[in-house]
């Protein structure tokens, strides 16, 4: 049913990742460790606000 991960990614699987952090340096004017540190931000961000809207939807919101 699940297969496990390969010892070692593929390195094919990241190139997507690395034009698009490529351009966004481009884009944003910015050093690849910034950009890199504002998607990781972002990134957390979301998943804290996603915790918050399941536990908000389970009524375990803040008030309860």
């Amino acid at each position: 049913m699940f297969a496990l991960p390969p010892n070692e990614p593929d390195v094919g699987d990241r190139e997507p990742l690395d034009a698009g952090i490529d351009g966004l340096c481009e884009i944003l004017d910015a050093d690849r460790e910034a950009v890199i540190e504002s998607l990781a931000d972002i990134i957390r961000r979301r998943a804290a606000f996603e915790e918050a809207r399941r536990q908000f939807e389970k009524g375990g919101g803040r008030d309860a």
